[in-house]
């Protein structure tokens, strides 16, 4: 009995009792998890949980009795879903980490009074995929050992188990012997029905990963007529929305080959708000978008590398290294091919400082000297107005011809010459938020406002910088720092309250650079 099935047999048994709230709970939270409704996952689980609590309570003071559907599988059941959907569609690594080590550490055997619908086994296993798929796959073979599964095999649970050591050979760079291991379930009487989806999804991985995209699509056709994607299957938006980014990826790729015609692989490119939504699909997207990039089918401007950056920035926040170092890549190749050179250094250095943190790291450093070769061979900047009137320029020009990434690049290479002038600092600090580089802007300016900590408009300015990235501790660095430098001013300046920051996938009107901050 997949988790699926134990699902809508549990909601019924619970009905039939009269716990119409469990019942509607257990039905919908692995259906809004896969979604990525994290915050209605979050108050139905929570609001579940009272309940059950309630009657727990209840039953132990004598006043009822708790039926056997409610016993420990459904209270796993309900406390499951709000970490695995952070590790699902949220896409959590590290920050998710202790909390997935603890739910494992406290989950009992599978079969401690009923068999589980879930695993914290499979949480904490693509958590640690989240972390670093390549790097991780010694860890994830431990977890997902004979010993360590052993009981597994006849709960709900052992379908997603499944997938997840066959998700582990891909990341061992054995699609093969992945694709293999499903085709075994294909020729079974309830293999297909088992895996569902995510065994489809997995095979369309699997053959991707061995450069055979018309085959994966071939897979993902046969899905829609085979899953029932009708009106009625209250799970076919969140089907939908995986099949359009998995066929717009590998269309994509068609296409850059010269095998698809780009109407075919634009037309299912999913929007950038469902990509917003939903951080785990976010690669397949920048994949499409890049493919199609190249081939010249998709404009790529600095609003593209402001959201792939955001991207990038975000699992980098999160703990997920490997993801943020690949999207960094490719905003450093479409920073390249764009000619945006300050844009595609930064991108390039993000990249490298998330590598360092990752094992296995063979086939992504080649990825990385390939974009450090495409960076260096780009041709030198030339300034447009000496230092001392390069903001002048700038604000000069008409608003319709602003492009913040060419403000950025004059104003860096004015710092040169001038590291120490405070409006070309406080210009940097601006064009980098609205770049989402302020993290790279603050460098130049915290050098200046160590060495000058008298300096307010500097400092104002790498504040202002450190709110727009909500960097608490670079916070009280600057406070510590400036108390340190003796910090005084002839008088008191107010200082301006800080923008809000843009929304993670909005683009931020270019503005001319050299304001007052």
């Amino acid at each position: 009995m997949p988790m699926w099935t134990w699902s809508g047999e549990t909601a019924r048994q619970l009905r039939s009792i009269g716990q119409e709230d469990l019942a509607e709970a257990v039905a919908e939270l692995p259906e809004l998890a896969e979604a990525g409704d994290t915050a209605r996952v979050e108050a139905v689980a929570r609001a579940a949980a009272r309940i059950a609590r309630r009657l727990a309570t209840e039953a132990e003071d004598g006043r009822t009795a708790v039926p056997d559907v409610l016993g420990p599988p459904t209270l796993a059941f309900l406390s499951h879903w709000p970490l695995a959907v952070r590790v699902g569609t949220l896409a959590e690594g590290r920050r998710a980490l202790p909390q997935a080590a603890a739910a494992l550490e406290e989950e009992t055997g599978p079969y401690d009074r009923g068999p589980f619908p879930v695993s914290a086994l499979e949480t904490l296993t693509r958590c640690h995929a989240n972390i670093d798929a390549a790097g991780t796959t010694q860890t994830r073979r431990e977890l997902l050992s004979a010993r360590r599964l052993t009981g597994w095999e006849r709960t709900p649970a052992w379908p997603a188990l499944v997938l997840a050591r066959i998700g582990l050979l891909v990341d061992e760079d054995r699609p093969d012997r992945a694709e293999y291991e499903l085709r075994r379930y294909e020729h079974t009487a309830t293999g297909p029905a088992m895996l569902g989806a995510g065994g489809v999804f997995t095979m369309v991985r699997a053959l991707r990963r061995q450069d055979r995209h018309a085959d994966a699509l071939v897979v993902l056709d046969r899905m829609e007529a085979e899953l029932g994607l009708d009106g009625a299957n209250t799970r076919r938006p969140a089907l939908r929305r995986l099949i359009r980014f998995e066929r717009a990826r590998l269309l994509s790729w068609l296409t850059r080959l010269g095998m698809c015609p780009p109407r075919e692989a634009i037309t299912p490119l999913p929007t950038v708000e469902e990509a917003e939504a939903h951080p785990h699909l976010r690669p397949a997207w920048v994949e499409a978008v890049e493919n199609l990039v190249c081939h010249g089918s998709v404009r790529n401007d600095w609003r593209l590398g402001v959201r792939v950056t955001t991207w990038s920035r975000y699992f980098e926040r999160v703990g997920a290294p490997r993801r943020g170092a690949e999207l960094a890549l490719a905003a450093a190749r479409l920073a390249v091919g764009r000619g945006a050179l300050w844009v595609a250094s930064c991108s390039a250095q993000r990249a490298e400082r998330l590598i360092g943190e990752l094992s296995n790291t063979d086939e992504i450093r080649g990825d990385l000297a390939e974009a450090r070769a495409m960076v260096d061979a780009m041709p030198p900047l030339q300034p447009l107005a000496p230092p001392d009137r390069i903001l002048d320029f700038l604000q000069a020009q008409p608003t319709e011809e602003v492009d913040p990434e060419r403000q950025a690049e004059q104003v860096n290479a004015a710092l040169a010459d001038r590291p120490h002038d405070s409006m070309l600092l406080s210009a940097l600090g601006q064009v980098g938020r609205t770049l989402m580089l302020s993290d790279a802007a603050t460098e130049p300016q915290w050098r200046h406002v160590k060495e000058s900590p008298g300096d307010q408009r500097a400092a104002l300015s790498l504040l202002e910088t450190l709110l727009h990235d909500n960097d608490t501790a670079g916070v009280r660095n600057l406070v510590r720092t400036l108390a340190a430098g003796a910090f005084t001013a002839p008088a008191p300046v107010e200082a301006p309250a800080p923008a809000e920051p843009p929304a993670p996938l909005e683009a931020p009107a270019p503005e001319p650079v050299g304001t007052a901050s």
